[in-house]
C-alpha cells in the first residue's frame, strides 16, 4: 500500500508492503515520469518516486530471499552414484551459475571417472548436450535420444564403447556420463555444453588419471616370473628368474599377507638388460609370490605358487586293490607327514565316501596313513588329506568301471570290420584290373573255394 499525505507542507510518503504473490518492478518506469503541468505539491510527490521504487525492489527481494531455493534432486541413484569411491566428486549439479568453475577429478588407471553435469532440473530427452575434451575431441554426444551409443557418428576412436550417460535419468536434467576403464591418456579438460542454452556451458572439468602397476607390453618390460621350488630338510627352498628386463627390476618374494621375504637378488647384464635370479628358504605352507617391478615403466609382474613347507603331505597313493562284477576295494596311502591328517575319501561330487577306520602309524613325529573303502557304482573317487594346522590340502583320483563290454556293441564292430575289408580287397583288384599298362605283369586270379563256410 502506497499513500501520499501532506501535513504542513511537507508530502510524506508512506508505504507498507505484504508480499504474498511474485511482484515484478519495471524500475525505467519509476524514472520516467513527466512533471510538466503538475501542481507544486504533485511534482514534489514525484521526486520521491524514485527513492520509493528503489525501497520497494529491497523489500521484494528480502521477501524473495526467505523462499527455499529450487533443488536438483537426481534421487537415489544419483546418491549412489556419488559414493563410488572416486576422489573430489562434486555433491552439487553443475548449473549455469556454475559454468565457470573448474572442478579437478582424480582417478586411478582403469576406474571409471564420473563427469557430472545437470540442466537445472528440466527434462532434457529432447535437449542436445555435448561433451567435448581439450575443446575439440568428441567424448559423447546426445541429441534428442540419439547419441554414440546408438548409431550416431563422430565420436573419438579412443572413447568408442568406453563412455556411457545415464539414459534413466534425463528427466530429472542430468547430463553426466562414465568413462569405463579409464586411461592415462584421457588426462585433460573436459567440457559439458548445451548449445541451445544459454549459458551453454554447464560443466568443466580437468580429469587426472594416476598410473598403476600392472603388467605392460612394452619394449624391455618384465615379463612374468618363472618359479620352481624344492623340498629340503630345512624347509621349501623357492627360486625365481627374470629374464631380459630393462630398465633393472626389483625382483621380491612376497609372502600371502604381501610381507616381503628376506632374499638377495643376482643380477646379470647382457648389454642394456638384466637377468635377475632370487631365491629364498619357507618353513610355512602357503602361497608365496615372485614379483617383478619395474616403476619407471609402470610395469609389475607376479608369478604365484604353492610351498607345502616341511611335513606337508605330497600327493597321496591311490589304488584299486580288488574289483569284481559289483564292487571295487580302493586304498589311498599317506607316508612321512605332520602333523598328523585327515584322511577321506570322496565321490566325483564332492559327498564323503563311507570307509573302513584309517590305519594311522607314527614314526618319529611323522604320520603314515592307510584308509580303504569299497565302492559300487561307477566313476571318479578321490582321496583327500588335509592339514588344518598348516592350511595344507592334497588328493588324488581314482576311475572306477563295472561291467563288461556291451555284446551287440562287439559284434556289430566285427561285421563291420570284415564288410570294410572285403571293401578295401575289392577296390584293389578293380584298380589292377582297369590299368592297362601293368595288366600282362598281373598274376591270374582264381577264387578258391569257401570250404570254411
Amino acid at each position: 500500500m502506497i499513500r501520499l499525505v501532506q501535513q504542513q507542507g511537507v508530502v510524506q510518503v508512506q508505504v507498507q508492503v505484504q508480499v504474498k504473490v511474485q511482484v515484478q518492478v519495471q524500475v525505467q518506469d519509476c524514472f520516467s515520469f513527466k512533471k510538466s503541468g503538475e501542481d507544486p505539491q504533485t511534482a514534489a510527490a514525484m521526486d520521491l518516486l524514485p527513492a520509493l521504487c528503489l525501497c520497494l525492489l529491497i523489500c521484494s527481494g528480502a521477501a524473495f530471499s526467505h523462499q527455499p531455493a529450487s533443488n536438483f534432486s537426481h534421487g537415489k541413484k544419483w546418491n549412489q552414484w556419488k559414493q563410488a569411491g572416486q576422489r573430489l566428486l562434486p555433491a552439487f549439479p553443475l548449473g549455469a551459475e556454475t559454468g565457470s568453475k573448474v572442478t579437478r577429478k582424480v582417478v586411478r588407471e582403469d576406474e571409471d571417472a564420473l563427469l557430472d553435469c545437470a540442466l537445472d532440473g528440466r527434462n532434457i530427452k529432447d535437449e542436445v548436450f555435448d561433451w567435448k575434451k581439450d575443446g575439440s575431441t568428441e567424448v559423447f554426444f546426445y541429441k534428442k535420444g540419439s547419441h554414440y551409443l546408438n548409431g550416431l557418428s563422430g565420436q573419438d576412436g579412443h572413447f568408442k564403447d568406453r563412455v556411457s550417460h545415464f539414459p534413466d535419468q534425463l528427466e530429472v536434467g542430468n547430463a553426466s556420463i562414465v568413462i569405463r576403464k579409464a586411461q592415462v591418456k584421457d588426462s585433460g579438460n573436459y567440457s559439458c555444453k548445451f548449445p541451445f542454452h544459454e549459458p551453454e556451458r554447464r560443466g568443466q572439468y580437468e580429469l587426472i588419471v594416476e598410473w598403476i602397476l600392472k603388467g605392460r607390453k612394452l619394449p624391455g618390460a618384465a615379463q612374468q616370473p618363472i618359479t620352481t621350488l624344492h623340498k629340503s630338510s630345512d624347509g621349501v627352498l623357492l627360486q625365481c628368474s627374470v629374464r631380459g628386463a630393462f630398465p633393472k627390476p626389483r625382483v621380491e618374494w612376497w609372502d600371502a599377507a604381501g610381507n616381503v621375504l628376506d632374499a638377495e637378488p643376482k643380477f646379470t647384464q647382457k648389454d642394456v638388460s638384466f637377468d635377475v635370479f632370487l631365491q629364498t628358504t619357507v618353513t610355512k605352507s602357503g602361497d608365496y609370490r615372485c614379483v617383478a617391478t619395474q616403476e619407471e615403466i609402470h610395469n609389475q609382474v607376479f608369478t604365484e605358487t604353492y610351498a607345502p613347507g616341511p611335513g606337508a603331505a605330497s600327493k597321496p597313493s591311490v589304488t584299486n586293490l580288488d574289483e569284481t562284477k559289483d564292487q571295487a576295494l580302493l586304498q589311498c596311502e599317506v607316508l612321512g607327514v605332520s602333523p598328523q591328517p585327515a584322511v577321506f575319501w570322496k565321490d566325483d561330487s564332492g559327498n564323503i565316501v563311507d570307509s573302513e577306520e584309517p590305519e594311522v602309524t607314527e614314526r618319529g613325529g611323522s604320520y603314515d596313513v592307510v584308509l580303504r573303502t569299497t565302492v559300487t557304482k561307477d566313476g571318479f573317487y578321490h582321496c583327500v588329506v588335509t592339514q588344518d594346522d598348516i592350511k595344507h590340502e592334497v588328493s588324488a583320483k581314482i576311475n572306477v568301471f563295472f561291467g563288461e563290454f556291451p555284446t551287440g556293441l562287439v559284434v556289430g564292430l566285427s561285421v563291420t570290420s570284415v564288410v570294410f575289408g572285403i571293401g578295401f580287397l575289392a577296390l584293389v583288384f578293380k584298380k589292377a584290373c582297369c590299368n592297362g599298362s601293368r595288366r600282362s605283369a598281373l598274376p591270374e586270379f582264381t577264387a578258391a573255394p569257401r570250404s570254411d563256410i
